[in-house]
């Protein structure tokens, strides 16, 4: 039974105010596994370090136990349909009260983007900050806990807010490049990093004293002020380097040893002693990446050389490091993982993704006549999923899959990843910062579609777009079925989802556990169904307004939605 809302048609008095943008109001569905089903970016710990904080771009603040790693407390922003809520950036303030976090927050409904402060102890949004330009890349409290420095994904540069009020007290010249990582000294100083080459240091009051240009074409990420504010750490995205500064003037101070590194180090963080240096990014050994933690705070010893070690720490991109005061670190990487180790470099423990990577699948994500059977890989060899059955592999006929078409005669395109996209020679049109990862044809050559790391794109065959929808995650892998009815997508959210092909509209959505052993799955009426012992990870989210926290409702309270019949007479 479809849920269906009617507006009177009689009695309405019309004016001219224009109606108030609020977040939907129906129950939106959300994955539940215990665990972050987006990239997390930032990490935060208590002063008494107790609690672990953690965003991702799965629109959740997650709260853990530092000693356990056990879930303490989940909270959910107001969110939309597509990418609104999703949550880049956070910062815990120095008094233990406040969590600030941001990113795709509040850009649906008002003229900007917004900061949401909420309070941990209550459980409630104390105050949003309006009026914010661009969504956030980093956000960092000042050491009494006056001002919120933040840093933007675009132009706008740096921004610094007055706490509790929320009031602009500072905004900087437009820097026209993202600015990454911003952070205080403990005598209020400030230092940006910007992917146009320059570390730009502030003092307290937030004057511009210094702009130092690094290495041509460098793209410093990662900053990080020593404890005593001496010196100033940066991490890099485009290249396996760390630069030590001055945090007086900026000026060179070393290169800490990089010998076996192949790849970046952008996120660095200093022990609360100063003594020892981190840094982490995508450099890896035999498929694990490694934190190179560096003694002596990594400057070089009388033969130029520095100590360091490598610590496994897990298999994705190393997104945050925070040190603990005992001499251990706390990581968050992308896919995502959350952990704690010890100052020997020991884990206390690492919480691993609950995702199924379908990164490495763009090339041979199989779908069947019909679009009602997928096949894609993962790490225990490839998988089947049958909708009309609604079994995974077991049972399965592996007959009448197909891989997805990348190019014919007359549909040609080319590039991906930094390269630019192109269509028969000719450029095709993005938005900016947007790339692709996957593409299918129509087995008929009527049509391709393009996956990227923002939207799914649907194309006649001259090129002409017909409709592009926003997705809830980056797409890695897309196929259309071989009746031409639909578009079948795998996400970096761990999600299979199915779209009609005439306009782009979801249908259906599967999400199966990294176990293999758990899934659920879901319409757009919000039915669903799901298998032996998985009803937890599928719930509704229910917005309570713009300015207010959401509630969550597992599946459990909704039975008469429980309707596993619609699932195998869908493609009917």
């Amino acid at each position: 039974m479809a849920l269906l809302f009617a507006l009177p048609t009689s009695g309405l008095c019309v004016t001219n105010a224009p109606l108030e943008r609020l977040p939907p109001a129906e129950p939106l569905p959300r994955v539940e596994t215990g665990m972050h089903s987006g990239q997390i970016r930032h990490i935060a710990v208590d002063n008494e370090e107790r609690f672990l904080f953690s965003v991702a771009e799965d629109k959740t603040l997650r709260v853990w136990s530092l000693r356990t790693g056990k879930p303490v407390l989940t909270f959910r922003v107001p969110i939309g349909l597509t990418n609104e809520g999703a949550l880049y950036s956070l910062a815990f303030s120095p008094d233990g009260r406040t969590v600030a976090v941001s990113g795709q927050t509040g850009q649906e409904w008002e003229d900007n983007y917004c900061i949401y402060l909420i309070d941990v102890r209550s459980g409630v949004i104390r105050r949003r900050i309006l009026n914010v330009p661009e969504a956030i890349t980093h956000m960092a409290f000042s050491r009494n806990g006056s001002y919120l420095a933040t840093v933007f994904a675009n132009k706008e540069g740096l921004r610094v807010y007055g706490i509790p009020d929320g009031a602009l007290v500072y905004q900087s010249e437009p820097y026209q490049v993202p600015a990454n990582w911003v952070d205080f000294a403990p005598d209020g100083k400030l230092v940006v990093s910007g992917y146009d080459g320059a570390v730009r240091l502030y003092d307290a009051n937030f004057r511009l004293l210094m702009v130092k240009q690094l290495a041509r074409n460098a793209q410093p990420h990662g900053v990080a002020f020593s404890p005593d504010g001496g010196k100033v750490a940066v991490g890099f995205r485009d290249r396996p380097t760390v630069a030590v500064l001055s945090g007086t003037d900026l000026s060179l101070l070393y290169f800490p040893e990089v010998t076996g590194v192949a790849h970046n180090l952008w996120t660095v963080a200093w022990s609360a002693d100063g003594r020892t240096l981190y840094a982490g990014g995508s450099h890896a050994d035999k498929g694990r990446t490694l934190i190179r933690i560096w003694g002596l705070a990594g400057e070089p010893n009388h033969k130029g050389r520095g100590e360091y070690i490598d610590v496994a720490a897990t298999h994705a991109t190393i997104m945050h490091i925070l040190p603990l005061k005992n001499g251990g670190l706390v990581f968050a990487a992308a896919d995502p993982t959350i952990g704690v180790l010890d100052n020997q470099g020991f884990p206390i423990f690492i919480k691993e993704s609950t995702l199924l990577n379908f990164k490495g699948n763009a090339m041979d994500f199989r779908v069947s006549q019909l679009g009602d059977v997928v096949e894609f890989s993962a790490d225990k060899g490839r998988q089947q999923f049958s909708v009309s059955q609604l079994l995974l592999n077991g049972g399965i006929p592996a007959q009448g899959l197909s891989a997805p078409r990348l190019q014919s005669a007359e549909i040609r395109v080319a590039g991906g990843g930094e390269a630019p996209v192109t269509f028969n020679g000719r450029p095709m049109e993005l938005d900016r910062g947007e790339t692709l990862h996957a593409l299918a044809m129509d087995p008929r050559e009527r049509f391709f579609v393009l996956g990227t790391s923002r939207h799914l794109r649907f194309y006649t065959k001259n090129g002409h777009a017909q409709w592009t929808v926003a997705t809830p995650a980056p797409v890695w892998a897309v196929n259309v079925s071989g009746n031409s009815a639909w578009v079948v997508a795998a996400l970096e959210d761990g999600t299979i989802r199915w779209y009609d092909v005439m306009r782009g509209d979801e249908k259906i959505a599967l999400f199966v556990h990294k176990d293999l052993k758990h899934w659920v799955i879901w319409s757009s009426l919000r039915y669903f169904a799901y298998s032996a012992d998985a009803e937890s990870l599928l719930g509704w989210h229910l917005n309570r307004g713009k300015a207010q926290l959401a509630d969550f409702q597992p599946t459990t309270h909704f039975p008469h939605l429980l309707q596993p019949d619609f699932f195998k007479n869908f493609f009917r």
